[in-house]
């Protein structure tokens, strides 16, 4: 909702700029904001009923009900709202794939076509009917979301990406969590005995049945943190305040490779996701992309036979990240 009144605003904006600078007897302003019609109910379906079968296996359909707010916003209202911001982001995109001349080569392209004619084949008479969808619908759907994620590479390949292994690292960790200092101190001197079994004193008096812990950079408050990552592998920590919890921690070890590899990556997308983020805001004010406020009429949220829930599934198939 959010995102489509900014949309709205801006285009009014410079509808109103070019209305006033016309009254006022100069060279009349004319929007630079370019207005496209998203994808039609048919391709937009193949992305709704996708994730609608993924709620209802999860939730059943009575989820569709539930209603989110005071102001009365279901369950209904808001998942159409995120699968329209969807679309309209991906439509975006690919405006901004052709403005930059950006293109499937013909490698990428086969693929769509055979990844789009799998999708299709594995389809109910059912899903189809429910859908509306052709092949082609299909093609395009595939093709514009592939395109999609071509134009982030290409867009953010001279951007810095990189992430130290000392940002990134993760750290294998157990934990007692108790409510006040006076225990957190009588459990610590039974963690510093000869012999003592950290994880079994941790399942007799932490109040946190969770004992074993992984922990990354920015994933605990600054105390706990850095007192954390100060250990070395079997070191104990002293007590650690953190708000009104008082924490003991045993470090298992003092750098996971596979979960700092892991770490590593999600990082990496994330300033991949923030350096395009900027690229796309400015784009996107400048190209308004807009369903009509009865886009959704024609989605049926009965049960209408429709199964499928594999649109993306497949697609990570034919294009691993």
């Amino acid at each position: 909702m959010k995102c489509f009144n900014r949309w709205k605003w801006l285009a009014a904006i410079a509808a109103v700029s070019a209305v006033l600078a016309g009254c006022q007897g100069g060279i009349p302003i004319i929007s630079r904001v370019r207005e496209v019609e998203g994808y039609p109910l048919d391709q937009a379906m193949i992305v709704a009923a996708t994730e609608k079968n993924r709620y209802e296996n999860a939730y059943t359909e009575d989820f569709w009900q539930v209603v989110l707010d005071e102001e009365g916003t279901t369950s209904r209202t808001f998942f159409l709202k995120q699968v329209e911001q969807f679309l309209r982001e991906m439509k975006t995109v690919s405006l901004m794939a052709e403005e930059q001349g950006i293109q499937l080569n013909g490698e990428e392209q086969s693929l769509v076509n055979q990844l789009s004619q799998e999708y299709f084949e594995g389809l109910t008479a059912e899903d189809i009917a429910y859908m509306g969808i052709t092949l082609e619908d299909v093609q395009t759907m595939y093709g514009d979301y592939c395109l999609a994620s071509k134009t982030v590479t290409e867009l953010t390949k001279d951007a810095d990406l990189e992430v130290s292994d000392s940002e990134a690292k993760v750290i294998d960790l157990q934990q007692i969590e108790v409510w006040d200092e006076e225990t957190a101190n009588s459990v610590l001197a039974l963690t510093q005995e000869e012999g003592a079994d950290f994880a079994r004193i941790a399942g007799e008096y932490s109040v946190n049945p969770e004992i074993e812990w992984q922990l990354a950079r920015g994933e605990a408050d600054a105390a706990l943190e850095n007192a954390a990552f100060a250990l070395q592998t079997g070191e104990v920590s002293g007590v650690i305040q953190s708000g009104q919890v008082f924490y003991i921690i045993k470090c298992i070890n003092d750098y996971n490779e596979e979960a700092t590899r892991e770490r590593k990556g999600e990082l990496e997308l994330l300033k991949k996701e923030q350096a395009f983020q900027v690229i796309y805001d400015e784009f996107a004010q400048d190209h308004v992309v807009s369903f009509g406020e009865d886009f959704w009429d024609g989605m049926d949220f009965s049960d209408g036979g429709c199964t499928t829930t594999n649109f993306f599934e497949l697609y990570r198939e034919y294009f691993p990240e």
